[in-house]
């Protein structure tokens, strides 16, 4: 195995590059049992490439809406999104898993591409799986209509961040009208559908809709305001619907 690295300008398999992954038997081998030159050379011959994929962005679809993630806003969000890319593809089930057929750098960049469009669902759900059960339930609430999904035990580092989360939606919802915490319940504690709030409040159909879309926006700039959703935009006809370099 060489030990040539890639040229800023030239990805591998670029004319002038080195070769690719899937055309290095040798380093492949050495790739699939996790070999530390081999992981090496591999990040020396894609890291500039996937750096490029990572400043430019890409487009995606989540929920049915269309997205965009517009790049890294800096040079330490850049090599943050770089390492985790590069450890989630340097695992022994990812490396297994390439099938050193097809090209590695759109292996890669998927691996990449996945992660950050992960954490933008995970922080766009925030206002459903951080629901605040500490508030008090108004009367007549079946507790039972609260649906909290059991999780894994998480790391402390996991614990802090849920804790300040929930403490900010409780926050958040305290400063709701009575009508909007009402439609907040329904809809996103309950997961009842625009036609059941209808019925049970009485509302039409139209401020229905219009309630939770305020409740969409106040929570979204809430949340950035105390540090969440750093480098998201709020478009309309979407809640959340892109991303874009601060």
């Amino acid at each position: 195995m060489g030990t040539e690295t890639t040229d800023p300008a030239r990805g591998p398999g670029r004319p002038g590059g080195p070769a690719a992954l899937e055309e290095d038997r040798a380093l492949l081998d050495g790739f699939r049992a996790g070999r530390p030159a081999a992981l090496q050379e591999v990040y020396h011959r894609y890291g500039p490439d996937l750096a490029r994929y990572l400043r430019h962005g890409f487009s995606f679809s989540s929920g049915g809406r269309a997205c965009r993630y517009n790049g890294a806003r800096s040079t330490f969000d850049l090599e943050d999104k770089l390492h985790d890319a590069f450890a989630r593809a340097f695992s022994e089930r990812a490396r297994l898993g390439y099938d050193g057929i097809s090209p590695y750098g759109q292996y890669l960049r998927t691996i990449a591409r996945n992660l950050i469009i992960d954490d933008f669902r995970k922080k766009e759900h925030a206002l459903v799986d951080y629901s605040f059960q500490d508030v008090p339930e108004p009367a007549g609430t079946d507790a039972g209509a609260y649906d909290f999904v059991p999780r894994a035990t998480p790391s402390p580092e996991q614990s802090a961040e849920q804790a300040q989360l929930q403490a900010l939606v409780v926050r958040f919802i305290e400063g709701l009208s009575a009508r909007e915490r009402t439609i907040y319940q329904l809809r996103f504690e309950q997961r009842l559908e625009h036609k059941d709030i209808t019925e049970q409040t009485g509302l039409s159909p139209a401020r229905v809709k219009t309630s939770e879309e305020r409740i969409r926006v106040r929570f979204f700039k809430f949340m950035r305001k105390n540090g969440y959703f750093v480098g998201y935009e709020q478009r309309k006809g979407g809640w959340l619907s892109a991303l874009r370099a601060s």
